[in-house]
């Protein structure tokens, strides 16, 4: 960790985490901090979804043009792997997409109080 602010955007395989990567982005150039995007597979069946691959490679063109790395992790426990990742990061901030299962709260209560969270409510 460098002491400069870290942005965690972290998305799923559709097309409105767009959104998230350029909300990422501005507050990112606002702040001054770096960004890394990530996305948490709880499978490996990943691209079964026709449209799959090709929302992946919109994500990480996005990524690339916002000067951000782009992972993907494939581990059951998707809030404990989005937590390490931030922790491991040094990330201050997390964007989050719409939040249906209460992973906001599981990855909440792994991270620092200072972790600010923002959850996109419409990506």
């Amino acid at each position: 960790m460098n002491g400069k602010k870290c942005i965690l955007v972290c998305v799923t395989v559709q097309q409105g985490c767009v959104e998230l990567i350029r909300r990422g982005q501005d507050l990112a150039l606002k702040n001054g901090a770096d960004m890394h995007v990530l996305h948490v597979s709880d499978n490996k069946s990943l691209l079964s979804r026709p449209d799959s691959a090709a929302i992946l490679d919109t994500l990480f063109s996005l990524a690339r043009e916002a000067e951000a790395e782009m992972s993907i992790l494939y581990e059951r426990d998707v809030a404990g792997a989005i937590a390490r990742h931030a922790r491991e990061l040094g990330a201050d901030t997390l964007i989050l997409g719409p939040d249906r299962t209460g992973l906001t709260a599981r990855v909440r209560a792994q991270l620092p109080e200072e972790t600010e969270l923002i959850s996109v409510s419409n990506p």
